[in-house]
């Protein structure tokens, strides 16, 4: 006989007793009366709907506050790069809102082309429509300059346009002017300007945009480099092009740009100011009566 067996003639038919888990007394919450029932119910629908109204309108205001390149706003362009997440213009003094695409360069930034074509520019009571200059009279210094490889202008209309306190290597000018000033200082101190490691640089392009002015501003003492800065097809009906600061290889700006204010050939709506210095000059500008409307 087996140990087994053994075991079962010793239990037999008996029964071995099951465990029964205790009972205990289920929990539950009364209210007074349904009228209390009803009172919380609202009062926890009252409050989601206060909630999510608040993140409705906390989600609206950070999509509304932010924008992405290049939609009219203020960018920040640093050493690290485009940062393309832009901000708010300031509205302008009536309180109408700013349509300005405004590109900040920090000390150090790099870009490799900086394209902007296609682009309608113009607002009433705005005094420049292209600003290429420092951001404040504060931002100063030998090296507080945009530096530029090279800088073309073609197919491109401004009622007038002026060049002060920047050097050029190589100056090349044939716009068509509805009279115009070439006082540009030559001197044979002017370096070419030579930017061709892509290094930590970048491209940014702008493309038919339609936009109230555009501002590339200098925000550093230290300067900002671009080797390639295009600008094609920008057509204001208001405000001047106006370049300062600016430290240039090669400029270029040729006879499909017309620039006229509708003064007449004798008042100069184009002025490159004894502030420019350059190496090599050439200019064909040709006086004509334009008016840029």
């Amino acid at each position: 006989m087996t140990l087994f067996d053994k075991i079962c003639r010793m239990v037999g038919d008996r029964q071995i007793p099951s465990f029964r888990m205790p009972a205990f007394k289920r929990f539950s919450v009364g209210f007074a009366n349904r009228h209390v029932t009803t009172i919380v119910v609202m009062a926890i629908m009252v409050s989601a709907a206060a909630v999510s109204v608040g993140l409705y309108f906390a989600i609206k205001d950070v999509a509304s506050s932010t924008y992405n390149w290049p939609e009219p706003a203020e960018y920040q362009v640093t050493a690290d790069g485009l940062q393309t997440m832009g901000k708010k213009n300031e509205d302008y003094p009536d309180g109408t809102e700013s349509q300005t695409l405004s590109i900040r360069l920090a000390d150090g930034a790099r870009i490799s082309t900086l394209r902007i074509k296609d682009t309608d520019l113009g607002r009433a009571g705005i005094s420049k429509a292209l600003d290429i200059s420092p951001l404040t009279q504060a931002v100063t210094g030998s090296a507080a300059y945009l530096w530029v490889g090279n800088l073309t202008v073609t197919n491109s209309s401004f009622p007038t346009l002026k060049m002060e306190t920047s050097d050029v290597a190589n100056l090349t000018t044939g716009l068509v002017c509805d009279g115009h000033t070439m006082s540009a200082t030559i001197t044979n101190t002017i370096p070419d300007m030579v930017l061709e490691s892509e290094r930590i640089s970048s491209v940014y392009e702008v493309d038919g945009s339609v936009v109230d002015r555009i501002q590339i501003h200098i925000t550093g003492t230290s300067g900002a480099f671009v080797e390639n800065l295009i600008l094609d097809n920008l057509d204001a009906w208001n405000g001047e092009a106006y370049l300062s600061r600016m430290k240039i290889g090669n400029m270029t700006i040729n006879n499909s740009n017309k620039v006229g204010d509708g003064s007449g050939v004798d008042s100069a709506s184009c002025q490159f100011e004894p502030s420019v210095a350059a190496r090599n000059i050439t200019n064909t500008i040709q006086d004509r009566p334009i008016k840029v409307q």
